[in-house]
C-alpha cells in the first residue's frame, strides 16, 4: 500500500481532532490551507483551529453561539455539543459552562464539585456541599431550582424579596428602606422650599447646571466610563509586556503543564492552549464568567472581577455563552432575549417565539405582591412524572404539569368523573344533575347488590352533552324548550331538531305526524310507512302508504298537482251514498243473480 493511502486512511480514522497522524518533514509536507509541520513531526492545525471534516483546511473553533460551518468546529465543546442552523451549540438537557457542553444536576441532587450543579445563570449562587447541590452561603433558594443573593440596603436587587432586611423594597433595582425613603423625601422638599425662599432666583443670571448623567452601555448595562478605564488599565499592562514572551499558539514540549508568562494556558499536542473555561483573545487567555482569575485584566470588559473570579453584577445575569453580563428583563410580560432574563422572577421563562416576553411556566401563577411567579399546589402543580402528583386522578402531562386523567374533569379542586367513569357517591361526578349507580341495575332500589361498578350518569329524562360536561332535561312535548338537538330527539324522533330555543319540527323537509318528526314524501312517491307520506292543508288522515306508495285513502280523489286527497263531489254532507248510488248498486246485483240462474239452468238442462 503506498504511503499517500496509509495516511488517508490514518486521516478518515482520527478526522476531526487538532492534530492528526500525518507524518511530515517540514511544512511543505502538509497539503492542508494553513496546517504546518508540529515539534512532533506531523502536521496540525494553528491553536485554535481544527481540521475540515475531508482534511483539506484547517477552519477555526466555533466558541457557543458562534457561527458554524461544520460540527467538527463544535467539537473542542465534547460531548452534547452541536452544529445547529449554523451556530454552535448544545444539546437541551446540556448546558455550556468551562468550555463545554456538561449535563448539571438540580438543588438537592447528588454531586461530586461545585461544576456538577446546574447554576441557574449564576456560578456564585451554587455549591456542592457534602455530596449534594445547595445555594452557596449568602444566597437564598427562591423557586424549585433558582438560588439569588441575598442583598442588603443600597445593593442591587430585582424584586423586593432579594432585599434582606426589615421596610427593605426593591426600588429602582436597588434595595431602599421604605420608611426611611419617605422621611428623607418630607425633608428634602423641606429643604428645597426654606432654600428658595432665602434666596430667590434674580432673572438673568445663569442656572447652575445639574451634574452629566452616567452614561450606560445599553447591552451589558455597565457604566461606559468604567469599562473605558478597564480597557485603558489592560492597555497599559500590555505595554509593559516584553515582546519575546512567549504567546497562544507559540510550541511548547511540557504536555499538561501551563506555559510559561502566559497565564491560565495548557501545552497540549506541543502547543500552548487556553485552559477549559478560558478562551483566546488578542494573545490571551481570557477568563469565562465565574471562573478564577488573579487580575481582572483577565475578565471581559462589562462584567466585574469580585472575590478572584469574573462575574456579574447582581442585577445582571451570565449569558450563554459564558462571556458577557446581560441585563435582567424589567419583570414578567416584558421584553426578553434568553432565559436568563427572566430568571429573577421565579417560575419565569422567555418563550423560544416572538413576542419574546417573560412568561409564568404552565405550572405557575404570577403573584403581585411578590412579583413572583409562584408554583401551583395540586392542579396544574409541577411534576416529572405521574406518581408526582398528589391530585387523585391526575397524571403529569407533556408540559410537565399535573392535570386529570382522560375522562376526568377538574372541579371544586378534585379531579371528578365524567360520564361513565368510576364513583362512589353522586359527589364524584363532575357534573350536575349525575346519579352514581352500576349499569346493570335498572330499580332504583338502593339495597339491590349492583353486579358491576357505579358510575356516573345522568338521571332519568335527561341526556349526557359531552362538549359541555353537563345533564340537559330531555323534551316532554312538542315546543319544549332546548339547547341542543338530543333533547329533542328521544320524544321526536332522530329528525327532531332543536329550532330558535324550541324541540320542534323542521317545516321545510319534515312534518309532525303520530308523534314524530317524519319526512315529508309526496302522493305516487315511494314510502315505508303512512307517518312518510304527507299532503297539504289539514287533510292528513286522508292519505296513507299502500302498496309502497304514498295514495289517498279508499273514496278521496288525488290531486297530485295541488298535493291534495279530495272527497268526490257525489258525496253528500252526511257522507252516506245518494239514492242514484243505491237503485244503480241494487240493479247491478239484481243483474248478476239472473245470469248466474240462466247459467245454471243451461248447465243442468
Amino acid at each position: 500500500m503506498s504511503r499517500c493511502a496509509v495516511v488517508l486512511l490514518v486521516l478518515l480514522a482520527v478526522q476531526g481532532s487538532r492534530s492528526i497522524i500525518w507524518p511530515c518533514e517540514d511544512s511543505s509536507d502538509c497539503k492542508a490551507e494553513n496546517a504546518h509541520c508540529s515539534i512532533y513531526g506531523y502536521c496540525q492545525c494553528p491553536a485554535g483551529y481544527v481540521f475540515s471534516t475531508d482534511v483539506t483546511r484547517c477552519l477555526p473553533e466555533s466558541a457557543y453561539g458562534v457561527a458554524c460551518q461544520e460540527a467538527v468546529q463544535c467539537s473542542h465543546m465534547l460531548t452534547g455539543a452541536k452544529c445547529e442552523a449554523g451556530v454552535c451549540t448544545c444539546d437541551s438537557d446540556y448546558t455550556y459552562v468551562r468550555g463545554r457542553c456538561r449535563k448539571l444536576v438540580d438543588l438537592g441532587q447528588p454531586c461530586s464539585d461545585d461544576i456538577d450543579c446546574f447554576f441557574s445563570h449564576n456560578r456564585e449562587s451554587v455549591v456542592c456541599h457534602r455530596g449534594s447541590c445547595e445555594c452557596a452561603d449568602g444566597f437564598y433558594r427562591r423557586s424549585s431550582n433558582v438560588c439569588r443573593r441575598r442583598v442588603t440596603n443600597g445593593e442591587e436587587c430585582l424584586v423586593h424579596q432579594d432585599c434582606d432586611g426589615d421596610n427593605l423594597r426593591c426600588v429602582n433595582q436597588r434595595c431602599t428602606d421604605a420608611a426611611a425613603q419617605t422621611a428623607k423625601s418630607l425633608q428634602d422638599v423641606a429643604i428645597q422650599t426654606s432654600q428658595s425662599l432665602e434666596k430667590p432666583h434674580v432673572e438673568g443670571s445663569p442656572a447652575k447646571a445639574p451634574p452629566a448623567p452616567k452614561t450606560r452601555d445599553a447591552e451589558t448595562n455597565t457604566d461606559t466610563a468604567a469599562a473605558t478605564k478597564r480597557v485603558q488599565i489592560s492597555t497599559k499592562r500590555a505595554a509593559k509586556e516584553c515582546e519575546r514572551c512567549r504567546k497562544f499558539g507559540d510550541p511548547c514540549v511540557e504536555e499538561g503543564v501551563e506555559c510559561p508568562e502566559v497565564p491560565y494556558t495548557v501545552c497540549r499536542m506541543g502547543q500552548c492552549h487556553c485552559r477549559e473555561g478560558y478562551y483566546h483573545k488578542e494573545g490571551r487567555c481570557m477568563a469565562e464568567l465565574g471562573e478564577y482569575v488573579h487580575d481582572g485584566q483577565y475578565c471581559e470588559p462589562g462584567t466585574q472581577f469580585s472575590n478572584r473570579r469574573c462575574t456579574c453584577r447582581n442585577d445582571q445575569f451570565y449569558d450563554n455563552n459564558m462571556r458577557t453580563c446581560l441585563k435582567s428583563a424589567l419583570g414578567i410580560n416584558t421584553s426578553c432575549t434568553q432565559q436568563s432574563q427572566c430568571s429573577p422572577y421565579g417560575a419565569a421563562y422567555c418563550p423560544s417565539v416572538s413576542p419574546k416576553r417573560c412568561t409564568c411556566h404552565p405550572y405557575a401563577r404570577y403573584d403581585e405582591a411578590t412579583e413572583l411567579c409562584v408554583a401551583k399546589d395540586g392542579y396544574e402543580a409541577y411534576c416529572e412524572r405521574d406518581g408526582d402528583c398528589a391530585l387523585a386522578n391526575a397524571r403529569c402531562s407533556t408540559e410537565k404539569t399535573c392535570v386529570c386523567k382522560p375522562s376526568y374533569y377538574y372541579v371544586n379542586e378534585r379531579c371528578k368523573a365524567a360520564n361513565g367513569g368510576e364513583c362512589e357517591t353522586a359527589a364524584d361526578c363532575a357534573f350536575e344533575e349525575a346519579v352514581c349507580q352500576s349499569p346493570s341495575v335498572q330499580s332504583e332500589d338502593e339495597s339491590v347488590e349492583p353486579a358491576e361498578p357505579k358510575r356516573c350518569s345522568c338521571g332519568k329524562g335527561h341526556y349526557y352533552q359531552a362538549s359541555g360536561n353537563r345533564c340537559l332535561k330531555e323534551a316532554e312535548q312538542y315546543g319544549d324548550e332546548c339547547s341542543v338537538d338530543e333533547q329533542c330527539q328521544p320524544l321526536l324522533g332522530e329528525l327532531g331538531q332543536c329550532i330558535e330555543g324550541q324541540c320542534q319540527c323542521d317545516e321545510n323537509e319534515h312534518h309532525f305526524k303520530d308523534g314524530k318528526c317524519n319526512m315529508k314524501i309526496a302522493l305516487d312517491a315511494r314510502c315505508s310507512k303512512t307517518s312518510e307520506c304527507f299532503v297539504d292543508g289539514d287533510d292528513q288522515d286522508n292519505v296513507e302508504c299502500r302498496n309502497s306508495a304514498c295514495q289517498c285513502k279508499f273514496d278521496y280523489s288525488p290531486d297530485v298537482e295541488r298535493q291534495k286527497c279530495i272527497r268526490p263531489s257525489g258525496k253528500n254532507s252526511s257522507d252516506r251514498p245518494s239514492a242514484l248510488k243505491v237503485i244503480t248498486l241494487l240493479l247491478t246485483s239484481a243483474a248478476v243473480l239472473i245470469t248466474g240462474s240462466a247459467l245454471r239452468d243451461a248447465y243442468y238442462g
